[in-house]
Formats: structure tokens, sequence, C-alpha cells
């Protein structure tokens, strides 16, 4: 589970902002997890504020990361470095990243550093819960080297596993596609448990990303069904084909094409999913993420998790997430410009962003705000710019 994040020079992001996902008031509810650190840690983060305050950014951090550990290594063809994130406003100064997370009884710290592309420093290192030893590094890289611990790497040749890595790869993609290292595979494996709706440019993921998984693996798809029948929506599942096809340049490519089973008086009726509904398509967008988030102790990412959906069903998706998620420690981390579901979380669970007039953003916690209470009307106050992070449209 993630801990905390912090991070710079990212997007509209310029000094560092740091978002905390601990608690120390013990909480008597399943949507916060009991770190055996002895603090809690929220299950559920929801961002709101005005339209270009930040909020899909700060999303981008956590799917840039996930992006990031995870993709595969370059071919050693493409001589021109890339890494798709931007700086704040195009500068050509370092950007920095360290997220702290745990996985069963570990507590690892992970630091990135990049410049034009280039990771500048790079390193990871590991606690054990309980322990009164300092943590360990499991590896430090720069560009003058890598160094690696003896031990997680025994039989590891650093210079000669090394020599290959990309400048714009991290060293965790790298190892996993090429060595067997314990360490580097639970890494690996928490990371690719990312599931987001949003790519480095902003677009939105299509079905067809959902589509694959509901055809693949059975515990989506009956969550998927299961959610639309209980919601009375009128569907009672989906038909889901992937066929190999030529494109007009004679590629050979996958399509997937998704259908909406409805129950009508004439029995069961196809109707194709390019004419379903704005909000069918989003929750079946969705639930496939909040589902393998759940069974993978992973996380969902969702910008603008309200798109088409009514408040209540809103509210209803977040409650459903928070009860699936009971005996699990995944987490959903989303954006928002529908305020009710702000009734449905407390005060460390809700987050607010702004920009300055020099188009800087900020984020800061709930209960971080002067005088907020935790019985107060959240949504209410909010909307009387008692906690700032409110519209102010001049029109």
């Amino acid at each position: 589970m993630i801990r905390k994040i912090k991070f710079s020079n990212f997007y509209s992001f310029n000094g560092e902002q740091e978002i905390d996902f601990t608690a120390t008031k013990k909480k008597n509810d399943y949507s916060y997890y009991n770190s055996p650190v002895g603090d809690q840690i929220t299950k559920v983060a929801g961002f709101i504020g005005d339209n270009a305050s930040g909020k899909t950014n700060i999303l981008r951090v956590f799917s840039f990361l996930g992006y990031f550990i995870c993709s595969p290594s370059r071919p050693t063809l493409v001589d021109l470095p890339f890494i798709a994130y931007k700086a704040f406003f195009g500068n050509s100064e370092p950007s920095s990243f360290y997220i702290e997370f745990e996985i069963d009884q570990d507590i690892y710290k992970y630091s990135l550093t990049l410049k034009n592309n280039i990771v500048e420093s790079e390193s990871l290192n590991v606690k054990k819960i309980g322990s009164l030893g300092a943590s360990v590094k499991v590896f430090s890289r720069t560009p003058d080297g890598v160094k690696l611990n003896d031990e997680l790497f025994r039989g590891f040749d650093e210079m000669e596993g090394m020599k290959n890595i990309r400048s714009d790869v991290s060293l965790i993609s790298y190892v996993r596609a090429n060595y067997q290292i314990d360490v580097i595979g639970k890494i690996f494996s928490y990371f690719s448990n990312f599931g987001f709706n949003i790519n480095e440019r902003g677009d939105k993921f299509g079905i067809g990303y959902s589509a694959i998984k509901y055809l693949e693996d059975e515990q989506v798809k009956t969550k998927t069904d299961n959610y639309f029948i209980g919601s009375n929506t009128g569907l009672k599942g989906f038909k889901v084909e992937r066929d190999n096809i030529k494109n007009e340049r004679g590629e050979d490519i996958v399509r997937i094409s998704v259908w909406g089973i409805h129950n009508t008086e004439k029995g069961d009726t196809l109707l194709y999913s390019d004419y379903e509904s704005t909000g069918t398509k989003s929750l079946f967008c969705m639930i496939d993420k909040l589902t393998l988030a759940i069974k993978n102790n992973g996380v969902a990412i969702i910008d603008e998790i309200e798109t088409g959906l009514h408040p209540e069903a809103l509210y209803k998706l977040i409650g459903y997430f928070i009860d699936e998620n009971e005996e699990s420690r995944a987490q959903l981390i989303f954006s928002s410009h529908s305020l009710e579901f702000m009734g449905k979380l407390d005060m460390q669970q809700i987050y607010l962003v702004e920009k300055n007039e020099d188009g800087e953003s900020r984020a800061y916690r709930l209960d971080s705000v002067e005088g907020v209470r935790s019985d107060d009307n959240f949504m209410a106050k909010y909307m009387s710019g008692a906690y700032g992070a409110f519209p102010d449209i001049r029109v």
C-alpha cells in the first residue's frame, strides 16, 4: 500500500509536493488499513478542485510511476532517449519522485530523479517492519554507476549485468526483464498492479482495455455483470469478441467488439457499445480496475470518476469498493467534480487542489485546513469556500 508520495517539477507542480495517505487517529472503519507500524493507511483518496487546478496531474504521478517502473527496456536501435512525462512548463530542471509503500511486512522507499529524459539517480531501500536496524539499500544508481546489495543480488555480476541498461529505463524494469531477482520481482509485481484510466498525455483509455480483462478474467466478468444487475440498469452482462483482422495498411491487428446484453420483453437484446450510455461505458471501464486492485492488493487510479454517473451512483460505487475491499489492501485514488462523495469519506481521505497566479498547483489534505472539524458537512463547507480550492469564475 502507498503510504506517501513526494514529487516536484512535474506538469503543473513546480516545488516539492507531498501527499500523505497515513493517519494516526484510530478509525473503526475498514476504509483504512491498520499497518503493523502502528498507524493507518487510507484505502480511498479523493481529490477535488477547480478545472485545470492540477487534479489530473496528481493522478498522472501514480500512473507515471506504474508505467516507468514496469515499462520494458527499449530497443537499442532507438537512439533518442524518451520518458513519457513533462516538467513544469517544459523547463530543463530535474524532476524528482519519492514513493513509500508497504508490501507484506516490509516498507520500501523508492526515489527517482530525471532530467532531460535521462535518469540522474534511482534508488530503493527496504526495512522490515519491527526491525530495530536501519533500512537496507537494495540498489542505488547514478551516472557514475550502479551499486547493488550483495545479499539480495547474490551471484549477480554487477558490471556485466548493468552495462546495457539505457539511461531512460528504470533499473527495476531492466533487471526484471533479464534476470530473476526476488526483491525486484516483488516490486515489479506491485507496480504492475497499478490500474489507471489515463495516460501520460491525459487521454482516457477506451472500452477495449477493460473488455480484454472482461474476456480473460472470470472474476472481472462476474463482478462486472453482478454490478450492472444490482444497479438496475437493465443490463445482465456483456458480449465481448476478439478478432484478428488486417488494417488499411495490411497489418495484423486485434479488434475488440463489445455489446451490452439488455433484458427486454422480447428477451435478451444486444446493443453495440457505441450506442450505450456514457455512464454504462464509464462503469464498464472502472469495475475491472476496482476488481483487479482488490484481487491483487493493487491501486486503482481513476481520473474524473464521476463521468456519466448520477451523484448517487458515484456514492454507491465508492461504497462498493470499500465494502468489497474489507479484507484486502487495495487503494482507490480518484479525482472528481461531483462532490457528493465527500459525505462518504472523512477529512483524512479528502484532498484539495488549487493553482496560483503563476500556474503552480498545490494539494493539501482537508484535515490540514484551520478550523475544520470531523463533524463538518464537508460538501456544504467546501461549497461556501471555507476550505479553499474553490472555483473563482469571472465570466
